[in-house]
């Protein structure tokens, strides 16, 4: 008798739009089991929604619980305000930093069993800002650069004991989402302009970030641990400066 194949899962954080969903659709597409965990459920009923404020410890360790085990973990979850630091709310702040760090931390904590049940991979979405700051995202980039660091720290602990998890960043620079258009459509900077930080002068559209974290959990990449991929057209290397 042939062996059975194994059905790949992985789950997806912030899976309803932008980055998320275009990871989720390409798990799908490769013929893989997806889980999508966000605030609110997305619309393809192919992925397996539970809504999740990945900000709430509790939330998070109850919704792990109930997951199976995890070929791939990509989080994707993440808020910007556009604010100046002079204006800035504490929520603001706090909201923020709640999010794109603290949710990260409790997306790797709980879901290590099962991740390390699987020999997984773990993604985090950072961004280009965790090195080339943004004005009016204060906490944003300090969010997305420490988000690095836990990745790092994630990758030199699980390795070390052993676990069989992999663990990386991606850092796409400007891709092609709401987040990034809020800032042209708020009237902080042109489209041109905006554009004209990168060497290539493009977008990034979120399909192609999502292709990338999918072959880079592959087998193939068995050796990305701990790095911080940059796929952002060249933004990183020109600094974002003219």
């Amino acid at each position: 008798m042939g062996t059975i194949p194994h059905e790949r899962a992985a789950l997806v954080t912030g899976a309803g739009s932008g980055i998320g969903k275009a990871v989720a659709e390409r798990f799908l597409d490769d013929g893989w089991r997806v889980i999508g965990w966000d605030v609110q459920t997305g619309d393809d009923e192919r992925v397996e929604w539970r809504v999740v404020d990945i900000s709430d410890w509790d939330a998070v360790a109850e919704a792990a619980a109930a997951a199976p085990p995890l070929d791939a973990v990509v989080n994707c979850a993440a808020i910007a305000h556009l604010t100046p630091i002079n204006e800035m709310s504490r929520d603001d702040w706090d909201r923020t930093l709640a999010i794109n760090l603290n949710g990260a931390f409790y997306v790797s904590r709980w879901l290590y069993p099962q991740l390390k049940e699987a020999q997984g991979v773990l993604v985090h979405i950072a961004s280009v800002n965790s090195k080339n700051t943004t004005r009016f995202r204060s906490p944003y980039n300090a969010s997305k650069a420490g988000l690095v660091a836990l990745t790092q720290a994630l990758a030199v602990e699980w390795g070390l004991e052993e676990s069989g998890i992999r663990v990386f960043a991606v850092s796409p620079g400007i891709t092609r989402t709401q987040q990034a258009w809020m800032r042209v459509e708020a009237g902080k900077i042109t489209e041109e302009a905006l554009l004209g930080r990168v060497p290539t002068h493009r977008w990034i559209e979120p399909q192609e970030v999502a292709n990338a974290v999918v072959a880079l959990v592959g087998g193939d990449f068995s050796a990305l641990h701990g790095a911080n991929v940059m796929l952002d057209a060249g933004y990183d290397a020109w600094g974002g400066h003219f």
